[in-house]
């Protein structure tokens, strides 16, 4: 095999470590690729995808994809909002294919794609590194983790952007190219349409790199001149963003304890109910680990301890990063995938069979942790009874106006609340408007009318469906539908519709309303 004898930095050419010969050859890249299709199939396996936010941008979707569609009647209580950047670099991709496949389908291809990006981008890291690129058999089980089971799509569609951009920095430090700058200065300002956090991690980790590589300031500063229109964005949108709520102390930064940040770092795989979840991730640490420390010849890269100085540094961010701020939660997780990458790429294989044995285990651990997933997704569908919720939805009329209440979000498959946002799947299939609903912040492209405007209500009051004053909503909501609870919402809703979990109710106007129907 061949090694990068000569230094990441200096000296001659970065040469990668990778098997020789034929077939051989690509029997790395195969296995990856592999493993990549096994953590895709999931996506495809359920009729409800059981992340928390799906709902919303699946709804967000349908919204730009037929905006002018009379049938769905967006128009009459949405505006579209283009300079709103975050959530852009993901919705409309999905938009577009959305008029092609519809907006749940269009949402699955770009988690996949996202997919595949990871094990690329990570394989474009190890290299511009010297690393072994075999290592990118590691890189799918970062998608199935809390991020992605939050529902943060933008933010996980970020991730193998900002790493491909790291990988792009080192290969400026080392052989500068006008095409590669030019490639750099595009891939790290489109970076900014996809998540700022991604654009803050870029421009950290490259300024640690420049720094540490011992090449002349004209070097360090040609490499980190692409990145300069990234850094403008990012500053300009800090400047004017807009992430405070109406109560002030929810617009204050909170922290939760440090044991508890420290205990979340081992948290970041954990997305099920039990702890299969917990011993998958336990097995790949350890195999890693094992890959890791193994004895045997290995040829260090000079200056080699760069890329570890980064993930120390991003750890310490992690430390130290709020929970969460005005609209903005789980704002420390967002250090964790690149944590992870940057760790995975400080590693130097010994060169031995075994790291092989080692590296296959990781693969085959992750195609049978796939296959538990279908199991699980497959049984969320079960759990959310498809045919009644269906069912629920058609006895709504197209186009008006529905409030969510959920007293029943959590699932027995899944953590967090996938079922907190299941009312916007009224937008998806019938149009109008749902509430609770992302328009109602201050970052998204779709946002409320300012002619229409929906009856306030108090910060997070969607945790809080007891809450709900029905008659307050009178003016405002044809449709009311639950999950779970044991009354109805209130005068002047009736029940319109129920089936398994579901319950639909409608405003009743006399005898009859005019533009409500009975139900069956």
């Amino acid at each position: 095999m061949r090694n990068a004898d000569r230094g990441e930095m200096g000296g001659g050419e970065v040469r990668t470590v990778v098997p020789v010969g034929g077939v051989r050859r690509l029997a790395w890249p195969a296995a990856v690729a592999l493993v990549a299709v096994a953590a895709a199939v999931p996506l495809w396996s359920s009729t409800f995808l059981p992340f928390q936010d799906a709902p919303q941008h699946v709804a967000a979707v349908r919204v730009l994809a037929d905006y002018g569609d009379g049938t769905f009647g967006f128009q009459r209580w949405f505006e579209v909002d283009l300079r709103r950047s975050q959530y852009l670099g993901f919705y409309l991709p999905a938009a577009a294919l959305a008029k092609l496949v519809g907006p749940q389908a269009a949402c699955r291809i770009v988690l996949t794609l996202i997919v595949f990006a990871l094990p690329a981008a990570c394989w474009l890291l190890l290299r511009s590194f010297g690393r072994d690129t075999r290592l990118s058999v590691f890189a799918p089980a970062a998608f199935h983790t809390v991020p992605l089971y939050m529902g943060f799509f933008n933010f996980v569609i970020s991730v193998p952007a900002a790493i491909a951009a790291v990988a792009l920095v080192e290969c400026e430090l080392r052989a500068p190219s006008r095409g590669r700058a030019v490639l750099l200065a595009v891939g790290a300002t489109a970076l900014f349409w996809l998540h700022p956090s991604a654009v803050a991690f870029l421009l950290g980790a490259a300024a640690v790199l420049a720094v540490t590589s011992a090449r002349p300031w004209r070097r360090m500063a040609r490499a980190m001149m692409p990145l300069l229109p990234a850094a403008v964005l990012l500053g300009g949108w800090a400047a004017v963003a807009h992430v405070a709520r109406p109560d002030a102390d929810g617009s204050r930064p909170f922290w939760q304890p440090f044991g508890d940040q420290l205990l979340d770092i081992g948290r970041f795989g954990n997305v099920l109910v039990g702890h299969s979840d917990e011993l998958f991730a336990l097995a790949m640490i350890s195999l890693w680990f094992a890959a890791a420390i193994l004895r045997g010849p290995r040829a260090l890269p000079e200056r080699w301890w760069r890329l570890p100085v980064v993930a120390a540094l991003i750890l310490a961010a992690y430390l130290v990063t709020p929970v969460g701020v005005g609209y903005a939660w789980y704002i420390h997780t967002r250090a964790l995938p690149f944590l992870a990458f940057i760790a995975l790429a400080s590693t130097v294989l010994a060169r031995r069979r075994l790291t092989a044995g080692l590296l296959a285990a990781a693969a085959a651990l992750q195609i049978g942790y796939a296959a538990r997933l279908v199991a699980v997704y497959r049984a969320f569908d079960a759990e959310a009874d498809r045919a009644s919720f269906q069912q629920v939805l058609r006895a709504a009329e197209p186009g008006r106006r529905l409030v969510s209440l959920m007293f029943e979000r959590r699932s027995r498959w899944f953590q967090f609340d996938p079922y907190m946002h299941f009312g916007m799947y009224y937008e998806v299939e019938r149009g109008g408007r749902a509430r609770y609903n992302f328009a109602e912040v201050p970052w998204t492209p779709i946002r409320f009318r300012s002619d229409a405007p929906p009856v306030s209500e108090p910060p997070d009051w969607f945790f809080r469906p007891e809450r709900f004053d029905s008659r307050r909503h009178a003016s405002d909501a044809d449709y009311v539908l639950t999950r779970g609870g044991t009354g109805d919402p209130g005068a002047p809703f009736v029940l319109l519709e129920r089936a398994g979990p579901w319950s639909l109710y409608a405003r009743w106007r006399g005898a009859r309303s005019p533009v409500i129907h009975a139900g069956r």
